[in-house]
């Protein structure tokens, strides 16, 4: 007999699509078996889950298997605007750091080492969620080196008004850490049709030859569509308006 699905594992389930690829969204994904384990329902079972939830999101890329319930449905208008409750809800039901989690090694236990503070654990599930949308590359150059990558926000944070804004995943990029430096400074944004524009500030410098290249030549270049979370029209109209030195 099947175990019934309760509201605290879909939000789970939920969280976990999250911060997942959809190219890891498999068997083999450790952190996937260790939840399985918990809730508990098969990994098949949690895999399908996590699907219906692609088929939910208007900003997948790619179509889901097109039988979520209607749980499912409810799960996802509670917590889309509520990313920092999901977060901290999501950890505290496994008891696992799900935010620092990976395919291979899985997720480690919660416990005196780990950061358990809110702002903390926010910060992992805005990183975790942006590099999952991203598929782990940079969305101008699909630069992969971890360690060169920053999930960039679009509002800065320091302007974010809630601790939703400050965690929403459409309201990041995912950036090598040049890029993300020159968004931040605003000689580059990019508009809600997902073009990029270079700021007059930076074509003062034309004559360099890696300002050129490496800048001014992103001038109309469309960035990567993220699999998931498509940057939200209002972060990137802030980032036009207030942060880009256009």
């Amino acid at each position: 007999m099947r175990n019934p699905w309760s509201r605290e594992d879909i939000l789970i389930a939920f969280a976990l699509y999250c911060v997942t690829p959809l190219s890891k969204i498999n068997p083999s994904n450790k952190a996937i078996t260790q939840v399985a384990e918990l809730i508990p329902h098969s990994s098949a079972s949690l895999i399908m889950r996590m699907q219906n939830f692609t088929a939910i999101d208007p900003n997948s890329k790619k179509i889901g298997l097109g039988n979520a319930a209607k749980a499912d449905y409810l799960i996802f208008e509670e917590f889309k605007n509520d990313w920092g409750e999901l977060s901290l809800l999501a950890e505290k039901l496994t008891n696992l750091a799900l935010f620092d989690a990976d395919p291979l090694n899985g997720a480690k236990p919660l416990s005196s080492l780990t950061n358990v503070n809110k702002v903390s654990r926010e910060r992992h599930f805005f990183r975790r969620s942006v590099f999952a949308a991203y598929d782990n590359s940079c969305c101008i150059t699909r630069f992969e080196i971890p360690g060169m990558l920053v999930a960039s926000h679009i509002k800065p944070y320091n302007k974010c008004r809630s601790s939703s804004e400050r965690t929403d995943p459409a309201n990041g990029l995912l950036l090598n850490s040049f890029y993300d430096k020159a968004f931040d400074l605003g000689l580059i944004t990019v508009d809600p049709k997902l073009s990029i524009h270079v700021s007059n500030k930076a074509k003062e410098y034309s004559r360099n030859e890696f300002t050129r290249q490496w800048l001014i030549g992103l001038e109309g270049n469309q960035i990567v569509r993220p699999e998931k979370f498509l940057p939200s029209k209002e972060f990137l109209e802030y980032h036009n308006d207030v942060v880009f030195k256009g």
